[in-house]
């Protein structure tokens, strides 16, 4: 029997900006640039040039730590941009907090939108008497920043567990990340169904340990990729039957 319900953000609950060039290089930008800005006040001389380039190199190295299934806190991305760009001066708690600041600008100057019927559904879920919780890989909208995302959305109160994979450490499809979920929740991973859109990392993920799988076509996908779920579906008014039936 089905007792808690977990979800995938991206491209599940939630869709980010049209992934375009244009896209890329705003955010890209807006980070950059709200970095560089911090540095000048603090004293700290790099220039526009070595900054751009010590985050395209950061780029290039969390994209071969993610295919690890692992995830670096968002001070310890910050730390990796600043080494990368010659910055010897010890970044301090308060440093990286304002370093940080551009990071969650993007978030919310570029943010993302909800799936049609999320909300009606995340609120008949927990009417239904299903604990509820997400597991997100973050990329580099950390979980902070989603939270308070997800409060604009109103959202946030139907949550009871958030597994990010910037505080966790580990990326789904890491077993790890499913079962410190399911232990905030407090269910054995039997009792449990987690819903997302990645063949991979969602579905099988969350099969590895035992749980439940609900694919959500997004259309990004063509089908599961050999993957079985124990239910599929695009649209999010049909999930509450779907899981009182699983």
């Amino acid at each position: 029997m089905v007792k808690a319900v977990t979800f995938d953000w991206w491209y599940t609950i939630a869709n980010p900006p049209p992934d375009g060039e244009e896209y890329q290089r705003h955010a890209r930008e807006l980070r950059v640039g709200g970095m560089l800005q911090v540095l000048e006040e603090e004293g700290i001389t790099v220039t526009r040039e070595r900054l751009f380039e010590a985050y395209d190199r950061f780029t290039e190295d969390i994209a071969r730590i993610w295919e690890r299934n692992v995830d670096l806190t968002g001070e310890e991305q910050l730390a990796l941009i600043l080494r990368h760009a010659g910055v010897r001066k010890t970044a301090n708690r308060n440093l990286l907090s304002k370093l940080a600041e551009p990071f969650r600008r993007v978030l919310f100057e570029l943010p993302p939108s909800l799936n049609n019927g999320i909300s009606d559904c995340l609120s008949q879920i927990k009417s239904d008497g299903y604990k509820i919780g997400i597991i997100s890989n973050t990329g580099r909208t950390w979980g902070r920043y989603l939270r308070e995302i997800q409060e604009e959305f109103e959202i946030f109160q139907f949550f009871e567990v958030f597994s990010f994979s910037d505080e966790m450490g580990v990326r789904k499809p890491e077993s790890a990340i499913f079962t410190r979920t399911l232990k905030g929740l407090g269910v054995p991973p039997e009792a449990a169904v987690h819903i997302g859109d990645d063949p991979l990392a969602d579905v099988g993920g969350a099969e590895a340990v035992g749980m439940k799988t609900v694919w959500y076509d997004n259309a990004r996908s063509p089908n599961v990729r050999g993957r079985k779920a124990d239910a599929e579906t695009d649209e999010f008014s049909k999930l509450p039957a779907i899981i009182r039936g699983l």
